[in-house]
């Protein structure tokens, strides 16, 4: 998953610090991308949800960067890259594996079964994908309302209220639905064991020995 998530970017800022200009970038970025998506498509034989969606993404951007080179359509590019998340989280809702399920198992290596576990996926991915929506259209608000200078000030500290706040909600929602899951199981008891003999028995044994 660190692969997923970290190889494009790393290719993207790599080619910033080398001095590439933010188009030839991206499309770097893109590039790489693309081709980490073809290699979990030879390996697993199926596209890897996260590859496919750091290819979007990049590819977005640079389709945005090539289009102009405007501020204000270069700072409407992060949000709509957050509304195209937001917007891939609440579609996976109503697939069997929403996407928070998805990053768990691929996180820990096993899918999840249990029905309190996977129904606590989907609600957080529901709330997930809500808030990046609405953090999205915020930006988006902000880039075309206020002046640029404005904006670009403005919208990352935004994305972070967002994202921290959900990030924190998601990591104590997803506690309390394994204490649920632990409070359920049954606790072990042990096995009864013989009965006692009964007091008719122990005086019908007393006089057959007195005999």
């Amino acid at each position: 998953m660190a692969l997923d998530l970290g190889i494009s970017p790393l290719a993207y800022y790599g080619c910033l610090l080398a001095g590439l200009a933010t188009l030839p970038a991206l499309l770097t970025a893109t590039g790489v991308a693309a081709l980490w998506l073809a290699a979990t498509v030879l390996h697993d034989r199926r596209a890897d949800g996260l590859a496919l969606a750091m290819l979007l993404m990049y590819g977005f951007s640079a389709a945005v960067a090539a289009v102009t080179s405007e501020p204000q359509p270069l700072l409407l590019r992060d949000p709509l890259v957050s509304a195209l998340a937001g917007f891939v989280f609440l579609t996976s809702c109503l697939t069997a594996t929403p996407a928070t399920a998805y990053l768990a198992s691929r996180l820990h290596g096993q899918p999840v079964h249990d029905p309190i576990l996977l129904r606590a996926h989907r609600t957080e991915t529901l709330v997930c994908g809500a808030g990046l929506l609405a953090e999205a259209v915020a930006r988006v608000l902000l880039v075309l309302t206020l002046p640029v200078s404005t904006a670009a000030s403005l919208t990352p500290p935004l994305e972070f209220a967002v994202l921290i706040p959900l990030v924190v909600w998601m990591v104590r929602h997803r506690r309390s639905a394994r204490t649920r899951i632990t409070a359920q199981v049954p606790s072990r008891t042990r096995e009864p064991g013989p009965a006692p003999p009964s007091v008719a028995f122990v005086l019908e044994r007393h006089r057959g020995g007195a005999r």
